[in-house]
């Protein structure tokens, strides 16, 4: 008789209390770095596919992301295209607990083009006061069919390569 019982499914889920997209590329004269945070509150379901109507979604106003000055902000801007994509969003398909870490599926919506990102690994980090999760993810200027930014008649060159850190601070 034990076996007509049925439980109910356990559910896990991580309680989202912030977040912070931070973009990387390096310059024949050092780093940029560009970076936006939020306290966007969400709860996220773990080990299954998220229905779209419940995915946590990150939408991002490119005008808002803080590179350190007026120049470089507008050149992040004019090379996302923020004049006809004002938002760049990163949208949480599904995420899985994996050991210590997690697993997830990710869409990158970045200059009105889908990249779909599968296996990216967020690892557990300590933060100021909370539990962060923390994924580095590699792409190019070119994959993501945006063209490298050149100032001063070609002196400044950005390299093609493109580092984001997607940062979600976690309720303890």
């Amino acid at each position: 008789m034990l076996s007509a019982v049925v439980l109910p499914e356990k559910r896990e889920y991580v309680v989202i209390t912030g977040n912070r997209v931070s973009v990387a590329a390096g310059t024949s004269l050092g780093n940029i770095n560009c970076a936006y945070t939020s306290s966007q509150k969400d709860t996220l379901e773990l080990n299954r596919q998220i229905p779209q109507r419940d995915r946590l979604k990150l939408a991002i106003p490119v005008k808002a992301f803080n590179c350190g000055n007026v120049l470089l902000n507008r050149d992040f801007e004019k090379t996302l295209n923020a004049s006809q994509h004002p938002y760049t969003e990163i949208e949480v398909i599904c995420l899985k607990k994996d050991g210590k870490n997690y697993k997830g599926n990710l869409n990158l919506i970045v200059a009105g083009k889908t990249i779909p990102l599968q296996n990216v690994t967020f690892y557990n980090c300590a933060g100021k006061g909370a539990k962060n999760l923390r994924s580095n993810i590699c792409l190019n200027f070119s994959e993501i069919g945006l063209t490298t930014p050149k100032k001063m008649g070609g002196l400044l060159k950005v390299e093609d390569e493109l580092q984001v850190m997607v940062e979600l601070q976690l309720e303890e």
